[in-house]
């Protein structure tokens, strides 16, 4: 089966896969920046409860790192090394300047950081930031802003775990059975699982920063790849009808029948048939008008920096008390677009051309 996969023509590479994640890396700024800046214009609240809500960012990421990451093992496998050699250069270098970033504003914001900086709680935080650990925050550092430094890192924690279990899952693939989607069961269960505990319970919260609750999006994304040339008819250059379809299918269920389709949480079967719809859409978007990503972003890939930087923006914000202006998003919007195009120009391309 490994030999099928590498040998078959499955994806062009002119995609809109960059200005997708960066849409769904902006989709999560503006929910946080409304969520956490308290911002009450009605324009804003209606354009973000009756449209962007659908179209989470996270689930997207996650589908299409199932697809990219799984791709990329396949054409890596015979040199696993160089496989993880390139997850490092991607994720760790802006990872590191980000809190270097969030270190300096800490210090700005405490009152006494001597006394911080000796707190044995401040460097297994720190050990965290720079290892697999992000979504760790110790009661020292509950002062700044929302209360963690940057609580978006738990999908960094999340997305680092997929890389570990590649090899695994390529595994059961190749080995021409159905474990691949016993998983995917599997993941699901789970996820209905921890969703159904109080939030306030260990388990809910671990389980929160675990991978298998979520390894099902990911899941998607790999078959999404696996059976790409029985899936492209459906989604090539049919961007419109899946918008309409999915449009339509979140104003009867939610709107209409008031279930809730949109949830990290599979409280009901509409839950996951949203998200299967979510994912047709996804890869009709990146299949569809499939030149406009290279003509609008000319290579330019700052979805990763919106998406690490952006808390440390609101953070900031909260620490200063601007909040409940509706002008602020606009603000947090064009101050985390221009440090991810300079973390682009100046730490992620640069180490992205080690790769090779």
């Amino acid at each position: 089966m490994t030999e099928n996969i590498k040998n078959k023509s499955i994806f062009s590479k002119v995609n809109n896969f960059n200005i997708i994640r960066l849409l769904a890396a902006f989709q999560v700024v503006v929910f946080h920046t409304i969520h956490h800046l308290d911002i009450q214009a009605e324009w804003i609240l209606g354009l973000n409860n009756s449209f962007l809500k659908y179209f989470p960012g996270v689930p997207i990421f996650f589908f299409i790192s199932g697809f990219l990451i799984f791709w990329s093992f396949q054409r890596n496998s015979t040199d696993i090394n160089k496989f993880f050699k390139n997850r490092v250069l991607r994720i760790f270098p802006a990872l590191w300047v980000c809190l270097l970033i969030t270190i300096f504003l800490i210090f700005l914001a405490s009152e006494n950081f001597n006394l911080l900086i000796t707190d044995k709680q401040f460097y297994i935080w720190l050990i965290g930031q720079l290892s697999f650990f992000q979504f760790y925050t110790p009661e020292i550092l509950r002062f700044w802003g929302v209360g963690t430094p940057n609580g978006s890192l738990w999908t960094i924690v999340v997305e680092l775990q997929f890389y570990l279990l590649i090899p695994v899952l390529s595994y059961f693939i190749n080995r021409r059975k159905p474990y691949i989607f016993i998983i995917l069961i599997l993941s699901v269960l789970a996820n209905i699982y921890i969703g159904s505990l109080n939030s306030e319970i260990i388990i809910r919260k671990l389980g929160a920063v675990f991978v298998f609750p979520y390894l099902y999006y990911f899941i998607f994304g790999v078959l999404t790849f696996i059976y790409w040339d029985y899936i492209v008819p459906f989604v090539q250059n049919k961007f419109l009808l899946w918008l309409l379809f999915y449009v339509l299918w979140n104003f009867y269920f939610d709107v209409f029948l008031e279930i809730e389709t949109y949830s990290y949480w599979v409280d009901s079967p509409i839950n996951l048939l949203s998200d299967i719809l979510l994912l047709g859409f996804t890869f009709s978007a990146a299949t569809s008008y499939n030149t406009l990503s290279a003509k609008l972003l000319k290579g330019v890939d700052i979805s990763y920096g919106v998406y690490i930087y952006h808390m440390l923006i609101i953070n900031l914000f909260i620490t200063y008390g601007l909040v409940g202006n509706s002008y602020y998003l606009l603000i947090v919007l064009v101050l985390v677009t221009l440090i991810s195009y300079l973390s682009w120009i100046l730490i992620e391309k640069p180490f992205l051309n080690m790769k090779n």
